[in-house]
C-alpha cells in the first residue's frame, strides 16, 4: 500500500463504522511498515510517526492527551494514538517480534479512554 491507499483504507474504516455497518477485523488493521521504508519515516526499530508522516496520511496526532498519555510513556509497543479526518482513534503499534508498525483502529475518544486511560 502507499499512503494514499492506506489513507483511503482509513477513511472507509471510519466512515463505514460512524454509517453503523460491520468491518471486518482485519480491515481495523493497517501493516504501514513498507510506508516506513519507502519514505524514510524512522529508523529501524520503533518509531512514532513524523510529522510528514501525519501530513500524508491525512492523521493528527494525540497522543500527548492527558486521559491517556501515561499509558503511551510507559508502554514501549504502543507508540502513539492519532485521529482520522472522519474523528475515530488510530493506535500506532510495534510488533518488535517481527519488526513491523501497524496502526490499529481504536473508535472513539471515548474508547480510547476506556482502554488507556488511567481511570
Amino acid at each position: 500500500m502507499n499512503a494514499d491507499e492506506v489513507v483511503s483504507h482509513i477513511r472507509r474504516v471510519d466512515r463505514t463504522i460512524r454509517d453503523g455497518d460491520p468491518v471486518d477485523d482485519a480491515d481495523k488493521s493497517i501493516n504501514i511498515s513498507g510506508l516506513y521504508t519507502r519514505y524514510g519515516w524512522g529508523r529501524t526499530g520503533p518509531a512514532p510517526l513524523p510529522d510528514d508522516a501525519q501530513e500524508s496520511l491525512q492523521l493528527a496526532d494525540r497522543t500527548a492527551d492527558d486521559r491517556w498519555s501515561e499509558h503511551f510513556r510507559a508502554n514501549g509497543r504502543h507508540l502513539g494514538v492519532y485521529r482520522s479526518l472522519v474523528g475515530y482513534y488510530w493506535l500506532l503499534r510495534y510488533d518488535g517480534a517481527i519488526g513491523e508498525h501497524w496502526l490499529d483502529h481504536v473508535g472513539t475518544a471515548h474508547d480510547t479512554a476506556t482502554k488507556f486511560g488511567a481511570g
